[in-house]
Formats: structure tokens, C-alpha cells, sequence
């Protein structure tokens, strides 16, 4: 079922905004105002996709040229107006007018609370990025519902789900490779995203083969460790690969583990949370060296 909404989404995610580029490039426009609404409605579509698509599993790449495409679409176009006229007076193109602007006040909406989720919801912990020597994409993570339609899942409502891109901006070898190792990800080092005493240890579990995640454990082998003021938990590791044990102090950038497909993921990623110390199971938002990262977002360490 996920692996059938994953490949829908990224489709829409690729079509959808081609679709809006070939609106304009083979609109014939009557007025200023034909084009501008045409365009406005499209942006607001296009927007939309480019910030919440699910990009990484075809390339991410394509978000750059689907947005060049539509970019040459509202320049070429322009000039090809047939006149200057403001407002049309035909019955037909006015209602026409109100459905397009009815569809862009409800894509403005959704636009506004996808870009909110790219900023956190409060004070944020600030760690180091557990992952070194690459390009990684955030594929879940964000404060809102519109850019992160799984948080709350598991309790992690901020929590950051990574994975590695290779050289073709996708993740993985093919869009739903059966191997792990076909994963980018798959058997990175980890290194402690803060300096503190380690709480917690799991070690055990096997790696799932991708899309069978182990539902019964969510977190998967998975270290806790209390940092500050804060828990944070670093889940779905290899298994054999933790290299701390409880009560001991780790520090920050120091090699803890390796990146596994254990628990409850649906292929090889990290996921990365925290959550109050003096108020068990209040989820805080996380920084990694001053930045704030969302779904569709990169980090290259």
C-alpha cells in the first residue's frame, strides 16, 4: 500500500507541474488578465510539488528542471498576449476567471503551510549531523501536517527520517530496489550528534528486507542518549553494528553505529529525534549547525 501511494505521489509530483508548464505554453490567451490568472494558478500549483514532492525516489534533480521548464513557460509566454484588454466582459470567461481564482486561494493556503513546515515550531536543539561524507535528503521531517504528513508517527513528531542521495539525485539504485545494499544509506557510518551519557541500547534485531517493516519495533536497534537537557534517539540501525553500550559517556562526532533497515522502516534510513528530559515525551524541534530540516530538504557533510 505505501509503496503504491509513494509511486503515486512521485508521479503527480513530476506530471502534475508539467502539465501547468504546457497550460501556459499552449495557451492561447485573451487579455492580461487570461495569462496572469493562468499563470498565478500555476505557480501556486508548482510551488506546491516543488516543496512537498517526493523527489528522491525518482531524482531530485527533476525538481530543478520541472522548475526551469516552468520558469521558460511564464517568460515565453508573455509576449505572445493578444492584447491589453484588463478584464474580459464575456459571461463565460468571467466564471472561468473564478474557478481559477477559487483554485489559487486553496494552493495559497496549501503553499503557506507547506513553506511554514520548513521552519520549526520552537525553540529548537541544535546537534551535530550524524552522517558524514555525502549528500543527504531529508525524506520525512517538519512541523506540519502539509510537508510532513506522517509526524506524530511513533511519537516523533519532529523527528528527521535521512537518507543518502548518489550521483543521479536518487536514493536508491532503481525506484523500489528489493536489496539493501542497493540503498545509498545502507551501512553509513553514525557518528554521536551530541556529547552525553548513553541511556539506552538495542542491538539485536535483524534487518528487514525493504517494504517488510517489523511493526512490533518501532525503533529497530536504536541508541538514547541524554543530552542536556534533551533525549535523543537515533533508531533503525544495523544490527551487531552499535559500538557504545549503556551508561557510557560518548562524544559528539564520535562513531556509535551504522545505518541499518531494522524496526519499523520501510528501507534503509535514519531517523533522528528528541524529546524534553524534564518532560518525557515533549518533542522538540532539531537543528543540525544552525539549520532547520524539512521534507525535500539536502545536507551535504
Amino acid at each position: 500500500m505505501l509503496q503504491a501511494v509513494v509511486s503515486l505521489t512521485t508521479i503527480l509530483s513530476i506530471v502534475i507541474p508539467l502539465l501547468c508548464s504546457a497550460w501556459l505554453w499552449k495557451g492561447k490567451f485573451t487579455s492580461r488578465t487570461d495569462w496572469a490568472t493562468r499563470a498565478l494558478l500555476s505557480a501556486s500549483v508548482v510551488v506546491f510539488f516543488l516543496v512537498v514532492g517526493t523527489w528522491a525516489f525518482a531524482s531530485v534533480w527533476l525538481k530543478y528542471a520541472v522548475a526551469l521548464l516552468f520558469a521558460i513557460a511564464v517568460v515565453k509566454t508573455f509576449p505572445r498576449l493578444e492584447d491589453r484588454t484588463i478584464f474580459s466582459g464575456r459571461t463565460r470567461a468571467r466564471a472561468s476567471y473564478r474557478a481559477r481564482l477559487a483554485l489559487l486561494a486553496a494552493f495559497i493556503v496549501l503553499d503557506f503551510l507547506a513553506l511554514k513546515g520548513r521552519f520549526p515550531g520552537g525553540e529548537p536543539l541544535d546537534l551535530s549531523f550524524p552522517l558524514k561524507d555525502g549528500k543527504y535528503y531529508i525524506l520525512q521531517g517538519g512541523p506540519g501536517t502539509a510537508i510532513n504528513p506522517f509526524r506524530g508517527a511513533a511519537g516523533d513528531s519532529y523527528g528527521v527520517r535521512i537518507v543518502k542521495l548518489n550521483l543521479l539525485g536518487n536514493r536508491a539504485s532503481g525506484l523500489f530496489p528489493s536489496e539493501l545494499y542497493s540503498h545509498k544509506i545502507y551501512g553509513e557510518v553514525v557518528y554521536s550528534p551530541c556529547s552525553g551519557k548513553v541511556t539506552g541500547v538495542k542491538d539485536e534485531l535483524p534487518d528487514n528486507p525493504p517494504r517488510m517493516p517489523d511493526v512490533e519495533n518501532p525503533a529497530g536497534n536504536h541508541i538514547i542518549i541524554e543530552c542536556g537537557e534533551a533525549v535523543v534517539l537515533i533508531a533503525h540501525l544495523l544490527e551487531g553494528s552499535i559500538t557504545v553500550k549503556e551508561d557510557q559517556f560518548v562524544k559528539e562526532n564520535q562513531v556509535i553505529a551504522r545505518v541499518g533497515n531494522s524496526g519499523d522502516s520501510f528501507e534503509p534510513l535514519l531517523l533522528i529525534s528528541a524529546t524534553s528530559k524534564d518532560e518525557p515525551g515533549e518533542a522538540l524541534p532539531l537543528t543540525f549547525s544552525g539549520r532547520f530540516l524539512a521534507t525535500n530538504r539536502s545536507f551535504r557533510n
